[in-house]
């Protein structure tokens, strides 16, 4: 078994953007465990653990999915605490839009094909940054506009290690759009 979902990586722009935005915050905040770089995306579906077998029917079906899809820019997200102001998440949250939307549904559609049932919460499209331990609940703000956009052209099919400093991801599968 192997805890997998389905995402959108940071494309490089991006990443570059997002770390000087975070930089005055990471220096000056304590409590607050930061995403690394290489870890951040934008969630499509949570599959939770899968068999191999599923995962090798996902690996092999995947370009097909997506292959009608032409890349895009989101609109520039927000800076913000998640899922509420008071919440223990700080993301940039995506505006869900017709594209980003679409993208969704066409996961859902390819994983009811491969009979995978995905998890059922609110689409809420964010690319989470940081988590804030509920001890240490900073009083600074985060809410704010960026001009910060991401270049959606990939997806990724990721597998998810836990270790004692958190998660690590592995790509098992990428697909471009278009």
């Amino acid at each position: 078994m192997q805890r997998v979902f389905i995402g959108i990586p940071v494309d490089q722009t991006a990443q570059q953007k997002i770390n000087r935005l975070l930089n005055p915050f990471i220096r000056s905040s304590q409590g607050i465990s930061w995403v690394p770089e290489e870890n951040r995306h934008l969630t499509l579906a949570f599959l939770g653990d899968r068999h191999a077998r599923e995962i090798e029917n996902l690996v092999r079906s995947m370009d097909k999915a997506y292959l009608r899809e032409s890349p895009f820019q989101t609109s520039p997200a927000t800076l913000s605490r998640f899922p509420d102001p008071a919440g223990n998440i700080i993301a940039l949250l995506v505006e869900a839009d017709a594209r980003i939307a679409r993208l969704f549904q066409i996961t859902l559609d390819f994983l009811a094909e491969a009979g995978i049932e995905a998890d059922h919460k609110p689409f809420r499209p964010h690319v989470t940054l940081a988590r804030i331990r509920k001890a240490l609940r900073p009083d600074m703000e985060f809410s704010q506009a960026t001009d910060i956009s991401l270049l959606v052209g990939k997806i990724r099919l990721y597998r998810s290690t836990p270790t004692a400093t958190g998660p690590v991801y592995h790509t098992l599968k990428e697909t471009g759009l278009g």
